[in-house]
């Protein structure tokens, strides 16, 4: 990059700077130049004395929403119900306003008869700026601090994880069943030389398999959601007993309790990754199961298979459109 363009980056940064930045920070500091107004008691000053007052009016909500917009979606206030969010908005953004208006006020000394409202108003106004954004910065990055976890917590998880688990291996004999079932069933069609045979059950076969397979699904992704809550809390379990001024005991505690869930934890994940895959076994024995009664079931195989392909395509079609229009909102 030339100098000249480096020189034009850095005169259209200065000029974004004035006139968005700038503003701002003149309507959050109009509570500390109304006030030396009224301190300095100069008549010629008293007539703007209005101006800054409706300043005032304008800087609370401003800054309120300037520490809604400076927050993390995902950080603790914005993640907290309504009333206690823009509650804890507010106090935020009265902490905003008496940083930057304490430093305004004690920064601007006494004005003398014939003086300007706000002498050198760009040094003044842009170190506030500056303050803004710094006590902004630093609301942010303790809105995302790490929330200490309880012993308490940490078992009521582990017991939950043991539960999971429990629930996962059931899911997964079931699914291990179905699949040797299906694989068997194509088996047996394969070796058959009559066609049409079973057409009916069959039919009520596949269907079974399939929705054994899409329950199994759903309670596999499920437990995915909870093993990324789960490897969050063992995260801060670990670094809780670090953190902990309490007795050797306690700390001893926390330690067992986040040995137990990060074992079982670790057993969930096992298990669920295996049940996945058992999942995709069935699907594909589903899928030979179908092209089998398409092939050994006549007529009304044939039929029957184009049916549920037509459906099948359908079904992919809504669900392209969904997420087509579900991602552009």
């Amino acid at each position: 990059m030339s100098r000249d363009q480096r020189g034009c980056g850095g005169c259209a940064f200065a000029f974004l700077a004035l006139v968005l930045v700038m503003p701002l920070a003149v309507v959050l500091v109009s509570p500390a130049v109304a006030a030396r107004i009224v301190v300095d008691g100069l008549p010629e000053h008293a007539v703007h004395l209005q101006e800054w007052l409706w300043g005032c009016a304008v800087a609370v909500p401003m800054a309120a929403l300037l520490v809604r917009f400076a927050l993390n979606r995902h950080g603790r206030l914005r993640r907290s119900p309504p009333i206690r969010r823009w509650t804890g908005f507010l106090v935020r953004g009265l902490v905003l306003l008496a940083a930057v208006n304490v430093h305004v006020f004690l920064r601007k000394w006494p004005s003398l008869p014939g003086d300007h409202v706000v002498d050198d108003g760009t040094t003044l106004f842009g170190t506030a700026a500056l303050i803004g954004v710094a006590v902004l910065v630093v609301m942010r990055l303790w809105d995302r601090r790490a929330r200490r976890v309880t012993v308490e917590e940490v078992r009521a998880a582990a017991t939950e994880a043991d539960q999971a688990l429990r629930r996962v291996r059931t899911q997964n004999d079931r699914v291990r069943r179905q699949a040797q079932q299906v694989r068997a069933r194509v088996e047996k069609l394969q070796r058959s030389e009559r066609p049409g045979v079973e057409f009916h059950s069959l039919r009520v076969f596949h269907r079974e398999s399939y929705q054994c397979a899409d329950t199994a699904h759903i309670a596999y992704h499920s437990a995915q959601n909870s093993l990324r809550t789960m490897a969050s809390l063992v995260r801060h379990a670990r670094r809780a007993p670090y953190q902990l001024t309490v007795s050797s005991r306690a700390r001893a505690e926390m330690r067992a309790a986040a040995a137990h869930l990060a074992r079982s934890q670790g057993e969930l994940r096992t298990h669920v990754d295996e049940g996945l895959g058992m999942v995709r076994t069935l699907n594909a024995n589903t899928s030979d199961l179908k092209h089998e009664i398409r092939d050994h079931c006549g007529a009304p195989g044939r039929e029957w298979f184009a049916a549920l392909e037509e459906r099948v395509e359908q079904a992919r079609e809504e669900r392209r459109v969904g997420n087509r229009f579900g991602g552009g909102q």
